[in-house]
């Protein structure tokens, strides 16, 4: 099964660039064999077990509001307090779909603080389900097509270059010889779009650590840049998330944001 790549475009988490990669034209002989090696180089929650999980998401609200409490500490703590009651939790199936739910503490007193909750609520979902998008493609599944499918593999000395179709998106991805992912170019008729990925080696795989990207619109705004961080921990076994930590531009607007992943609960065989 390929990593479907046409929906890395979630708002917010997610972001892309395109680069062009020059290149000499050198197919690998023993391309079904590099491809099964680079699948099996790195971790699969799946391969480990993972049926589903659950945990409750806290965003870091003092570190939004830290301009609002520097100038006005006694409004702000106002807003902290409200925004600390909502509670936020996610659930990640066994068909991949995250769903994302909320409950507060205290009702909005009037219609402008019913909107300000709305757009909260709406925020986090996308924060949530676009974070995901990404990070399964390299923890969950695969970031690799499978090495019976069709794609072009090229040994350019010292590194691969991986290309293949997703429906009509076009995905090369550059891999160094020890099969560490260095860059992932996806394109496309509406966007164009990089992904630079981190990881560190463990004795089960590969396990991301975070990825810088850019995503660029062929038409209008939404241009994006991304620097993002993860921590994962052992929870029943399994390399799960407790942490992200990102830094974003959109349109030239800096948006700086932190997710606690806290008690989870695990399904797995």
């Amino acid at each position: 099964m390929k990593p479907s790549w046409r929906k890395i475009c979630l708002p917010l988490l997610l972001a892309c660039g395109f680069a062009a990669v020059a290149h000499s034209q050198t197919p690998v002989a023993n391309r079904k064999k590099v491809i099964e090696d680079a699948r099996h180089a790195y971790y699969s929650l799946r391969e480990a077990g993972l049926d589903e999980f659950r945990a409750t998401v806290k965003p870091n609200w003092e570190l939004v509001l830290k301009d609002q409490l520097a100038a006005d500490p006694v409004g702000a703590q106002a807003g902290l307090k409200l925004l600390n009651g909502i509670h936020f939790s996610m659930l990640l199936d066994r068909n991949d779909k995250v769903t994302v739910t909320h409950h507060a503490d205290v009702e909005p007193s009037n219609d402008q603080q019913r909107q300000g909750f709305d757009q909260i609520y709406s925020g986090m979902d996308q924060a949530i389900n676009g974070f995901f998008t990404t990070w399964e493609v390299f923890m969950l599944n695969s970031p690799f097509p499978t090495a019976d499918g069709e794609y072009k593999l090229e040994d350019l000395g010292t590194q691969y270059r991986l290309a293949y179709k997703d429906g009509a998106t076009d995905v090369v991805t550059m891999m160094g010889k020890n099969l560490i992912i260095t860059d992932i170019n996806v394109t496309s008729k509406e966007f164009a779009s990089s992904v630079r990925p981190q990881f560190v080696h463990t004795a089960k795989g590969f396990v991301l650590t975070g990825y810088d990207a850019d995503y660029k619109p062929r038409s209008g705004p939404g241009v994006v840049k991304l620097a993002l961080k993860i921590e994962h921990e052992p929870v029943s076994g399994l390399q799960l998330p407790v942490n992200i930590v990102l830094d974003s531009v959109m349109d030239g607007t800096p948006t700086h944001m932190e997710l606690a992943f806290t008690e989870h609960e695990v399904k797995s065989h």
